[in-house]
């Protein structure tokens, strides 16, 4: 019990010692970046400089995910760091930017088939417990890469374990806690239950377990309901805007389009007795495509121990050729691919026997008040 309260102590220490504000005087502001652009400008500078970038490297196709790989999609076609040396340049700089970092990036969590380079891919307690109470306050938004029997078979809770959550109430020493406005679930093609067999897709938020196609708004009991991952979203009372990434096989798109019309549908309860609900919007949805590897190739694939990767990366850009970067292209229903644009400019592979199509959905759920 004793050693218990002097780890719990140093923590505190450690965390309080973290948020001091350097003690040595700021020099002189009379570089132009404080003279004469206004804060709002060099908040944009700062912005762009912290936000999260693709690692680079001497050679960059070495550390590019391989196109096979469960986690290989637009945006993440290899790992991203956040280059932190602005910081480092003067203390003026340091005390208007150094909380941007938690602020204007994504927090990323897979939950499962994540690259095995990230720590703490599904465990969003040990990620937070490194920053500080500062830097957590800053968090904005959080994406989750989810397969859809982790958030059917109710392991909702599991993500937050061990998290506070929402900014009311007062923030106790050693409590880990963050209130994000915005969180994004992607639900990868790969996320769908049993995608190998080509099963019809079938989803429903309201209702525990695996919903077969069939089943898709059909009633279920209020304790049924309850367990549901839809019924989940009150434990984050702060979240303001909810976006989910639909992805499917292009054979399927009509079959993710009918899942679309129902979603639409679909409200999330925050504060039921207050009418508080997140509610579909349906201007923001969006469609679109992207070329990646093969159906068969995916099914080949395998997850990767950590450490296992670094030896597998070196024989996999040995014998593959480097992939192009995946683009997400909007949909064109008349033509059936990308805009002629975006696949001139080199931003989407053409169609080939060596890629498959996917079909992408975003849909954005904003929180309102619902009158009954």
């Amino acid at each position: 019990m004793h050693s218990s309260r002097l780890r719990k102590r140093h923590a505190e220490r450690l965390e309080t010692i973290q948020d001091l504000v350097p003690s040595l005087p700021a020099a002189p502001l009379t570089s132009p970046l404080f003279t004469v652009f206004p804060a709002e400008i060099r908040n944009r500078v700062y912005t762009f400089a912290l936000e999260s970038e693709d690692v680079l490297t001497d050679d960059s196709s070495h550390s590019l995910y391989k196109q096979n790989a469960f986690y290989y999609r637009p945006g993440y076609k290899q790992p991203k760091r956040i280059q932190t040396a602005l910081l480092q340049t003067c203390q003026q700089i340091y005390a208007e930017a150094s909380l941007l970092p938690p602020a204007v990036n994504e927090h990323t969590f897979w939950f499962y088939r994540s690259p095995p380079h990230v720590n703490d891919a599904s465990s969003p307690l040990n990620y937070f417990r490194k920053m500080t109470p500062k830097q957590r306050a800053q968090v904005q938004h959080l994406h989750l890469f989810t397969q859809q029997y982790f958030l059917e078979d109710n392991h909702w809770s599991q993500i937050w374990e061990g998290l506070k959550i929402g900014d009311d109430g007062r923030s106790l020493r050693g409590e880990c806690r963050i209130a994000p406005k915005k969180m994004t679930i992607t639900f990868r093609h790969t996320d769908w239950w049993y995608w190998e067999n080509n099963d019809p897709l079938g989803i429903d938020p309201f209702r525990p377990g695996r919903t077969h196609a069939t089943d898709m708004g059909k009633a279920v009991s209020p304790h049924d309901a309850a367990r549901s991952w839809g019924n989940q979203f009150s434990s984050i009372p702060c979240l303001e805007e909810l976006v989910i990434e639909f992805e499917t096989i292009m054979r399927k798109r009509d079959q993710l389009d009918d899942i679309i019309q129902q979603a639409l549908e679909w409200k999330f309860p925050m504060e039921a007795d207050k009418g508080l609900y997140l509610v579909a919007d349906p201007k923001s949805k969006s469609a679109y495509t992207w070329a990646g590897a093969k159906e068969a190739e995916l099914k080949r694939q395998r997850p990767v121990r950590p450490v296992d990767a670094e030896a597998e990366s070196e024989s996999a850009h040995e014998q593959e050729p480097v992939p192009a970067a995946p683009a997400l292209v909007p949909y064109d229903p008349q033509s059936d691919s990308g805009t002629n644009s975006d696949i001139n400019l080199g931003n989407h592979p053409p169609s080939d026997t060596d890629t498959e199509k996917f079909y992408v959905v975003f849909l954005t759920w904003r929180k309102q008040r619902v009158l009954e």
